[in-house]
C-alpha cells in the first residue's frame, strides 16, 4: 500500500515555513514513531517513507508519504491522531499547529492497475518541487542524469516490495537508451542538512520514452511510484519531492506546488 497524508501547518505569525524546515521537521515525525522503529529507519539505507513541506495556494503543506504497510502504521498513523494539532520546531522554538490533513491510499494492485497495465503517454513532464541531488561514487550529482533517475527508483521500488524485484543493470541500460530529456527549465540550488550543503537542483523537465508501450509503462509506473518515495538522496529530510503534470498542457498536477518556474514553457511535442 501506497499512501500520502498532507498537513495544513501554521505558524502563530502566519509566516512561511521554506522547504529547508523539512530538516526539523523530521524529528518532529521521529517523535511519533515508536522509539524501536524509529532505530530499525535509522540503521536502514532505504528509507519506506519520505516527508518534504512546501507552499501551496498561501498554506504551509507538509507531506508526508509511506511506500509500505507496516510505514503506514507507524509513521502515518500516529500523525492522524487527534491528540498531534501542534509541536515546536527544534531550534526554532516557535509553535506550530495542525490545522488540517488530508489522506490518500492506495493497494499496490490498483497502483499497477493504473500506472503500469494501462497505456501511457510517452512524455512525463516532472516538476522537482524542493532541491533533489544524487550521489556517484562518494559525489554528489547535482543535474539531472537519467540512470540515476531511473536506478534511484528501481531501488526504491524495489525496497518497497516483498516479492518482486525490477532492478537489473540490463533493463536499467534499456531505460536509458530508450529515454531522452526534451525540455528542461532549471536551477542549482544548495540545501542544508545538519550545517552541511548539499548541492542540488529545481525546477521541471520533460522526458520522451521511445521504444515497445512496455517500456513506457514502466517509466510510468516508476515515476507515479516517485511522487511516494522522492528521488535521489536525503528524502527523509525534505529533499526530492517532485510531482508529475500532464505534458501536453501547463495545467499544474493536483498537489503540486506554484511557483513561477513551473508555468514557463509549453510541452514540446517535437520528436
Amino acid at each position: 500500500m501506497f499512501a500520502r497524508l498532507q498537513l495544513e501547518l501554521q505558524l502563530e505569525s502566519d509566516e512561511i515555513i521554506s522547504y529547508q524546515k523539512a530538516v526539523l521537521l523530521q524529528s518532529v515525525l521521529m517523535e511519533r514513531v515508536d522509539p524501536a522503529y524509529a532505530e530499525r529507519l535509522h540503521q536502514s539505507v532505504l528509507h519506506p517513507y519520505r516527508q518534504s513541506v512546501v507552499r501551496r495556494e498561501n498554506k504551509n503543506i507538509w507531506t508526508v508519504c509511506t511506500t509500505s504497510g507496516e510505514a503506514y502504521q507507524n509513521i502515518l498513523l500516529p500523525l492522524q491522531d487527534s491528540g498531534f494539532s501542534e509541536f515546536v520546531l527544534e531550534h526554532d522554538s516557535r509553535k506550530v499547529s495542525v490545522v488540517d490533513r488530508w489522506l490518500e491510499q492506495i493497494e499496490r494492485k490498483r497502483f499497477m492497475e493504473e500506472y503500469y497495465l494501462k497505456d501511457a503517454d510517452r512524455y512525463f513532464r516532472i516538476l522537482f518541487k524542493t532541491p533533489t541531488a544524487f550521489k556517484r561514487q562518494g559525489e554528489y550529482v547535482s543535474f539531472p542524469d537519467l540512470r540515476l533517475i531511473y536506478q534511484s527508483l528501481m531501488k526504491k521500488y524495489d525496497a518497497s516490495a516483498e516479492h518482486e524485484t525490477v532492478e537489473s543493470e540490463e533493463l536499467l541500460e534499456q531505460l536509458v537508451q530508450y529515454s531522452r530529456i526534451v525540455r528542461y527549465d532549471l536551477h542549482s540550488c544548495s540545501y542544508s542538512v545538519h550545517g552541511a550543503r548539499v548541492p542540488a537542483f529545481m525546477g521541471q523537465m520533460q522526458i520522451r520514452v521511445a521504444g515497445p508501450h512496455a517500456m513506457v509503462n514502466f517509466v510510468s509506473l516508476l515515476l507515479h511510484f516517485g511522487e511516494y518515495s522522492g528521488i535521489g538522496i536525503k528524502t527523509a529530510m525534505g529533499m526530492g519531492d517532485f510531482a508529475l503534470a500532464d505534458a501536453k498542457s501547463r495545467k499544474r498536477p493536483p498537489g503540486a506546488a506554484k511557483s513561477e518556474e513551473q508555468e514557463k514553457y509549453p510541452a514540446d511535442r517535437s520528436g
